[in-house]
């Protein structure tokens, strides 16, 4: 398998350095390292971003949890083909993936459902994310509603609050250099092989 020279390591497999990367971002970035930006498409092929935050990930993808009925999980429902971006300041590195989206298995979500902080379940029924908002006062009185339906404990996960994957087929690695000579990688997925190439900056 080929490998690429980055910075005098050599790397085959794009979620090894990955995952190196995001260690480093792990003990610089000071405010959510896992935060990533989202980038899906509409019915009437209008691109919409916005930020998420990576839950886990592992050779088979990237994982992140939602409501189906928001704006995203609607496009992500229509057209499967999503783009994620990370960029860490702190540590001047960008990871561009492109990839498609399947949904998680309700026992797979049932099980990181159970994980979250009593407030957040109770969050999750609260909101009809994307729908319009009159006041903050609506939130607030739901929350405090759903707060006497559940009382502390086990809380059930709403039908609507669902997991997704998103499996890589392109990975591009940008690191910044001095003059703008910066480092760019490109990993594409052909074949289940992994195509690797440098880009000009």
């Amino acid at each position: 398998m080929k490998k690429v020279n980055f910075n005098n390591q050599y790397y085959a497999d794009p979620l090894v350095l990955f995952a190196e990367w995001f260690e480093q971002a792990k003990v610089k970035e000071l405010n959510d390292p896992n935060a990533m930006n989202l980038a899906t498409i509409s019915k009437k092929n209008i691109p919409s971003s916005r930020i998420v935050l990576l839950k886990s990930f592992t050779k088979n993808g990237f994982i992140f949890y939602s409501n189906k009925s928001s704006k995203k999980g609607k496009s992500i429902l229509l057209n499967p083909n999503v783009a994620l971006n990370f960029y860490w300041k702190s540590i001047r590195k960008q990871i561009r993936i492109e990839g498609v989206v399947t949904q998680l298995s309700r026992k797979e979500v049932d099980a990181y459902f159970k994980t979250r902080p009593y407030q957040s379940k109770i969050g999750a029924w609260s909101s009809n994310q994307s729908k319009e908002l009159k006041t903050r006062k609506e939130l607030e009185n739901k929350f405090k509603q759903y707060s006497r339906i559940y009382k502390e404990g086990d809380v059930p996960r709403p039908p609507y609050w669902v997991g997704y994957k998103v499996e890589p087929n392109l990975f591009e690695f940008w690191e910044e250099k001095k003059y703008r000579l910066h480092n760019r990688i490109e990993y594409q997925k052909i074949k289940n092989q992994w195509k690797i190439r440098s880009l000009y900056p």
